[in-house]
């Protein structure tokens, strides 16, 4: 896998993928809306960890930039 997720784009992933767990772990929201943040929660934090999105590899994209390939 190469890697095609640059610092930026991790950082807000990490954070909406947080953000979504705690919106996720309230009380008063319902199951399917749980079970759906959740989802969506896992697949942030894991693309933001592993540095590979495949979606984004499937559309051609990528946001590792220049300033990202200096570190």
């Amino acid at each position: 896998m190469r890697r095609n997720i640059g610092i930026i784009d991790q950082t807000i992933r990490a954070i909406l993928g947080l953000a979504l767990i705690a919106l996720g772990a309230q009380e008063g929201i319902s199951i399917w809306g749980d079970v759906l943040s959740i989802l969506v929660a896992a697949y942030l934090l894991v693309t933001a960890i592993v540095l590979h999105c495949p979606l984004y590899r499937a559309l051609g994209l990528s946001s590792y930039g220049q300033l990202d390939r200096s570190m």
